[in-house]
């Protein structure tokens, strides 16, 4: 018999819990270690959909990357998917910055997607260092071409299944910077570092003239589809250590946006 531990030390391999970023709320959220678990949901976001479907399931857990609690709780209601997922007995691990930052993490899996297309250099430096030991978030690597602003949007809008992205026009491309999740933030190193791009989600308006008067390219690609890539990766890597429970991708697990084009 598993319980909630097997699956929360199988994640601490995967991405270990003590590269937590300050501030940030991966761990155990719902739930208690000795829960049994025989059927797992994964997902990028514990919503109510989610916990509605690990419910109707079977599932005694659900692992998630984005927290189920980030920000504190001033009211209880099961319109909060951790008071629901307690309300049905179903448990919550999330790994959040310790899986962006892990060997074979989210950067890791972007890196891996954009090598070929971009042709990314084995030579690659942390955008964003947050730990003593150079782990952070981010990559910048330089490119085997050049590329136009335009031609780089659209490849990453293929490679990431992008619906829409949004991009500013700046000079071409030869030295690349990524980020998953909202990156905006990390214009500035980028161009610090000699990318003449970067890659990222849920960009700000500001960052977007951050980016046009330093004349790089920025490549909105959303916070969903660029961080999405990480569900079959956990479950791919929990079947391997943990065979015998069922690990499933939850059909929920969706761009929460819709578009007009």
């Amino acid at each position: 018999m598993y319980t909630v531990k097997d699956v929360y030390e199988a994640m601490d391999i995967i991405a270990p819990f003590k590269n937590l970023d300050k501030g940030d709320n991966s761990t155990l959220v719902v739930g208690d270690y000795g829960d049994k678990v025989t059927k797992v949901l994964i997902t990028l976001d514990i919503t109510v959909d989610a916990v509605e479907e690990a419910k109707a399931n079977g599932a005694e857990l659900i692992v998630s990357h984005h927290p189920v609690i980030y920000y504190p709780l001033y009211k209880l209601s099961d319109k909060s998917p951790a008071c629901l997922a307690l309300k049905y007995g179903v448990a919550c691990i999330c790994s959040h910055s310790p899986l962006d930052m892990a060997d074979g993490g989210i950067n890791d899996i972007l890196y891996d997607m954009f090598k070929e297309p971009f042709g990314l250099s084995e030579e690659k430096e942390v955008l964003e260092v947050i730990h003593s030991d150079g782990r952070g978030y981010g990559m910048v690597c330089d490119m085997g071409r050049e590329f136009t602003p335009a031609e780089l949007a659209k490849t990453a809008k293929e490679i990431l299944g992008c619906t829409a992205v949004r991009y500013t026009n700046g000079r071409n491309i030869k030295r690349l910077a990524f980020c998953s999740g909202g990156g905006g933030k990390n214009i500035e190193p980028a161009v610090k570092m000699g990318a003449d791009a970067l890659i990222t989600g849920d960009v700000k308006h500001d960052q977007l003239i951050t980016a046009k008067n330093a004349g790089v390219t920025i490549v909105d690609c959303g916070h969903y589809h660029t961080e999405t890539v990480a569900v079959p990766y956990l479950k791919k890597r929990l079947e391997k250590i943990l065979p015998d429970i069922d690990f499933i991708i939850a059909e929920s697990n969706t761009d929460p946006a819709c578009y007009i084009i």
